[in-house]
């Protein structure tokens, strides 16, 4: 059985030096099996047209995004 990476030594520690809050925050997300099942599922409702741009925007507020509209 794989013991996983090192993630708390010095050397993973320093891979992340460069990362700040929405970056890490991001990688939180795009491992959560709800939010890339709600992902999917707008994009296939944008694609299909049964949803906005707008309603998209709304409907990713749960997982505390805002996006800024374009103009």
């Amino acid at each position: 059985m794989s013991k996983g990476s090192a993630w708390r030594s010095p050397a993973a520690a320093q891979d992340f030096t460069g990362h700040d809050y929405p970056d890490f925050a991001q990688e939180f997300l795009r491992r959560n099996a709800g939010y890339r099942r709600d992902f999917r599922r707008i994009v296939r409702r944008l694609a299909a047209g049964t949803m906005t741009e707008n309603g998209a925007s709304q409907a990713v507020r749960k997982w505390g995004l805002v996006f800024r509209l374009r103009s």
